[in-house]
């Protein structure tokens, strides 16, 4: 599911559009442009076909597009197809027609030049191409034989009424949590008509049309045989029209069968059935089944459970299948979709609930009469009820309000006291780029209680080892996720992996430098195209075992880089530890120079290249012009031991963290202490906490204590802005383990990670905003601590073995 584009309608017909439901990122064609809406009276959600946009404005295609969904409309009336979605109200030149209306007999809504549509009753489902996206590659076995067999049941029981679908396609098959849903009826008679060959037409899936249809033939039932194969080989293999080597043996001589050129070699939909549910017992009818009117699927979201049901049983030597008793049923028990899907599943339904319409501003007696004939033929088709018509409270469905809390409470999380459990309940962790979270991304709920926290956008599972560096944001654009043996590019809009470089065995955190490149250390210094993750150069005169060996990196300005390293060899003043500023724009060294041992830190002030490092147990720093590399002067600074904690403000002032006092230190003109100020949080035995590492954003300098307070102070001055205390522990934290705050670029928020998730502050008082716990049922280090890097509209977090993404709305 994915946010409606800038091309897209906002409305069509009476239904206000939430979401577009694609196919997936692969190339799937697509049947048609499926939406998910709602009315406007907020209380019907549905899903929209329309006619894909290269064929919107060819009135042939309109025509038989609105003829195929008609036929539709009567097939959902006729017959008692378990696992197709009916199709409950089509729209075209003005008419609309309901279930239970006659085509021809519909009522005039319009001047006749409305782009046809139809709608079906919604509930939560995957199109095939997106469940393989979500799950991360082919399914399973179980998966794709209950899938072949509910398909096959329902085809057979569209050629029993005397139809052929003509429209079976990896984009037209959906994967709800009950059962398989086929789309899509009548797609490849609307595409072109038969006698012209099929071939490059909008709407089209090629790959899963059998060779006669592309050549024009008509449509027949052995050819929807001939699709389905086509669209088990894509489930089982991720790949259209594999290789026969590639499908799985135990399915192998099935779909080749099913995959033969010539339809007399394919077997029948019903013999198909009866090869996938070998072995396999139909269930039996329960006595106290609800029952549903042949044809209508309630909607989940609306109210009803939306799964095969037990309907009225045939005459004398009826089956189970006659009975309305799917016979697949038997393959679709616990466990037949993967964890991750049923994630995605709940995920889809949560945030279509929590989704926002305007409302019509309509008032309730005019929109009963505008609904004219159709009202209670729509209604009755949805689930629901027309106006004047007794309900028993027995059936009321379950109201918006108490699905949205139970979807929510099982994919997303319990929201309690201003604070929210992200709580992974599945041993399989959900796929990185759910469809639905980029929807929550991107049409964030403006009904979000103050003091909740957001709602994960996607979340991202790291396979091996564990990331070490905080993530690096490039231009709003991709998260950089490093490790000690990878680095890893991740869309920041879908949590997308987009590239993986798994040679370079970084060093240290990667930088964004000029020129649209990334700078990581490891063995040298690589730059990569942040987009890609190519690597566009590497240094080879700085590499391990050459006179000039990398050793760490400590500061960058567009394509120049300031690092250190080990010189073999040379004179005193250029053997041993060195800094070196190169530029990579030009493959040159611009300046080296000898270090003393312990300088291990770099900064850049406005007009000096500084290097902090301890010696003889004091702090000290040591600045060259970053140009010319001339030593400028070289300070000490008293007070401040070996292991304080030193960042400046950019320009010529250096701040300390000195055990439980924050101090600031001229930094050019002889280590003038310019102020203090002492921590306001407890520590142990009641003494003052330790100051963190502090963050500077524009003039405030931003630190928290080990008693649970955070400070915003003037970084020239050391004039005190504010200072609160939270009481989120009852125990001190050690200066080392205190979370440094993380500003975002407009300086609105404070966000700080700590072990168990994220806490946000207003920056304006210190104001507690939002506070965001992750739990999960995975084992991991107790001192595993969450690391955030933040844009002004997004937080990226980085768990144990997880990176997700918070919108900041």
């Amino acid at each position: 599911m994915e946010p409606l584009s800038r091309d897209d309608p906002r409305r069509i017909g009476p239904y206000h559009l939430i979401a577009r439901l694609d196919p997936g990122e692969g190339d799937a064609a697509a049947a048609a442009r499926c939406f998910v809406a709602r009315n406007g009276g907020g209380d019907r959600t549905v899903l929209l076909s329309a006619p894909p946009l290269a064929s919107a404005d060819d009135t042939g295609y309109r025509e038989r597009f609105r003829a195929e969904a008609e036929s539709a409309l009567l097939l959902a009336g006729a017959s008692r197809c378990r696992w197709i979605v009916p199709v409950a109200e089509v729209t075209g030149d003005g008419t609309r027609v309901g279930n239970g209306t006659r085509p021809g007999d519909g009522t005039r809504a319009g001047g006749g030049t409305e782009p046809p549509w139809s709608a079906s009753p919604y509930l939560p489902m995957l199109p095939l191409p997106a469940a393989l996206e979500a799950h991360g590659g082919p399914l399973p076995l179980r998966t794709v034989r209950a899938l072949g067999a509910a398909l096959a049941e329902a085809l057979d029981q569209v050629h029993e009424a005397g139809f052929t679908h003509a429209g079976v396609a990896p984009g037209t098959v959906f994967l709800a949590g009950d059962g398989p849903r086929l789309a899509g009826f009548g797609a490849v008679r609307a595409a072109g008509p038969d006698g012209a060959a099929r071939t490059g037409l909008p709407g089209l899936d090629a790959d899963a049309l059998p060779p006669e249809q592309l050549a024009g033939g008509r449509p027949r039932p052995l050819g929807d045989v001939f699709a389905l194969g086509s669209v088990l080989a894509y489930a089982a293999t991720g790949q259209h029209r594999p290789e026969a080597d590639a499908l799985p043996p135990e399915l192998r001589d099935t779909l080749r069968s099913c995959l033969a050129p010539d339809p007399a070699d394919r077997p029948t939909a019903r013999a198909l059935l009866d090869e996938l549910m070998r072995g396999v017992r139909a269930p039996l009818p329960a006595a106290s089944a609800a029952r549903t009117p042949a044809g209508v699927m309630p909607s989940v979201v609306d109210g009803a459970s939306g799964g095969p049901s037990a309907t009225h049983g045939g005459g004398p030597g009826a089956t189970a299948l006659d009975a309305g008793i799917s016979r697949a049923a038997g393959l679709l028990g616990p466990g037949w979709l993967p964890g991750r899907l049923i994630i995605a599943l709940s995920e889809q339904s949560s945030t279509v609930l929590a989704a926002e319409i305007e409302p019509d501003p309509v008032p309730e007696a005019e929109a009963g009469t505008a609904a004219g004939a159709l009202s209670a033929e729509v209604a009755e088709a949805f689930g629901g009820t027309a106006a004047g018509t007794s309900v028993s409270p027995e059936v009321l469905s379950p109201s918006r309000r108490s699905l949205l809390v139970g979807a929510a409470g099982g994919a997303a999380g319990l929201a309690v006291g201003g604070g929210v459990t992200w709580a992974v309940t599945e041993p399989d962790p959900p796929a990185p780029p759910t469809p639905a979270q980029r929807l929550a991304a991107a049409r964030p709920s403006r009904r979000r209680t103050e003091g909740a926290p957001p709602t994960p956008a996607w979340r991202y599972d790291i396979e091996g080892a564990a990331p070490v560096y905080a993530p690096l944001i490039w231009r709003d654009a991709v998260a950089v996720i490093t490790g000690e043996r990878f680095v890893a590019g991740i869309d920041l809009r879908t949590g997308k992996r987009l590239w993986t470089q798994d040679g370079l065995r970084p060093k240290g955190q990667p930088w964004a430098g000029g020129g649209d490149a990334l700078f990581v250390p490891g063995d040298g210094i690589a730059a990569l195209e942040p987009r890609t993750g190519r690597i566009r150069w590497q240094s080879k005169e700085f590499r391990r075992g050459t006179p000039t060996s990398f050793a760490g990196l400590l500061a960058v300005d567009g394509t120049t880089v300031w690092f250190t390293a080990e010189a073999r060899g040379g004179t005193a003043e250029t053997g041993g530890r060195v800094v070196v500023a190169y530029d990579i724009g030009q493959r040159h060294e611009l300046w080296r120079a000898r270090l003393p041992g312990g300088f291990s830190e770099g900064r850049l002030l406005r007009d000096a290249f500084v290097l902090r490092g301890a010696r003889k147990g004091a702090q000290q720093a040591l600045a060259f012009g970053r140009t010319t590399g001339k030593k400028l002067w070289q300070r000490v600074y008293p007070g401040v031991g070996a292991e304080g904690l030193v960042t400046t403000d950019g320009d010529h002032t250096l701040i300390a963290a000195v055990g439980a006092t924050l101090r600031g230190f001229e930094a050019t003109e002889g280590a003038k202490g310019l102020w203090s100020v002492a921590s306001v949080g407890e520590g142990a035995e009641g003494h003052r906490a330790d100051f963190g590492l502090p963050f500077v954003r524009g003039r405030t300098a931003y630190a928290g204590d080990g008693g649970y307070a955070l400070h915003a102070i003037e970084a020239a001055t050391g004039r005190i802005r504010w200072q609160r205390t939270y009481g989120f522990g009852t125990q001190g934290v050690p200066a080392r383990r205190i979370p440094e705050p993380v500003v975002t670029p407009e300086g609105h928020r404070i966000l700080m990670a700590g072990s168990l998730g994220v806490n946000a502050f207003d920056t304006e008082d210190g104001a507690l905003l939002w506070r965001f716990t992750d739990v999960s049922p995975a084992r991991e280090p107790e001192s595993t601590r969450r690391k955030v890097t933040a844009t002004d509209d997004h937080a990226v977090v980085i768990g144990h073995k997880s990176v997700y993404a918070l919108p900041l709305d």
